[in-house]
């Protein structure tokens, strides 16, 4: 009898040490457990002329009340409350004066407990820029075919698919400037002055979901005809 007391004597102890040592962490932080917020949802990014859209939607959780967005190895920053966010629709903040370079992101969201997520990361995002621009081509035109004395088809050579438009500037019979605007690789210019010299520019999107479009430098001048 007296070892099976000893037993429960000494299970008693070991029970209180366990609980207290499950406790003891609460001391370091203040009393009470970590409560994480929870993350942002479908983060996405949009590249533009040297600036970049970042977009998400809001969390799923309702104690988040902010939601703080790092650029520039976390030198800058902007915080968002989460009561400017629609629950059903995508917050859009976007980022100006950045270099042309790539660059990374970081959304962490913070609730009303004091507590932070864990932060999500958004790397190898790239901006454009000058250096971008001064890349871009115009169309080349590659022939040409009149059609009576004042109608002319115009016909160039394809480019790359990140091309959206081309922009033909011409001079009409009147005497007067006009333009028409062309997304395939040919235009047809009707009413237009024999012996003038059009110029053509094309238009870029660097990316599908780009916010800005490229032009290049300088429209090129055609031989007259």
């Amino acid at each position: 009898m007296k070892f099976f007391i000893s037993i429960f004597i000494l299970s008693l102890v070991l029970f209180a040490g366990c609980e207290k040592d499950q406790y003891a962490y609460k001391k370091f932080i203040g009393g009470s457990e970590i409560a994480y917020a929870g993350l942002a949802e479908e983060i996405a990014t949009r590249s533009g002329n040297l600036r970049v859209q970042v977009e998400w939607k809001k969390s799923i959780d309702p104690a988040v009340v902010s939601y703080t967005l790092y650029w520039n190895n976390n030198l800058d920053s902007a915080i968002t409350p989460a009561t400017a966010i629609d629950p059903d629709g995508i917050y859009r903040y976007i980022i100006s004066g950045l270099p042309e370079y790539v660059q990374s992101f970081r959304i962490v969201a913070a609730n009303d407990r004091g507590g932070r997520s864990i932060g999500q990361s958004i790397n190898s995002v790239r901006v454009f820029g000058p250096y971008y621009r001064s890349s871009l081509i115009n169309q080349r035109l590659r022939s040409r075919k009149f059609f009576g004395t004042d109608s002319v088809r115009l016909y160039f050579l394809q480019t790359d698919t990140t091309k959206l438009f081309s922009t033909i500037r011409y001079t009409r019979l009147d005497g007067n400037p006009d333009s028409i605007r062309f997304q395939h690789d040919s235009v047809t210019v009707s009413s237009y002055l024999p012996g003038s010299k059009p110029a053509v520019q094309s238009y870029y999107l660097p990316t599908a979901t780009a916010i800005d479009t490229f032009k290049t430098i300088a429209a090129d001048s055609l031989e007259a005809f």
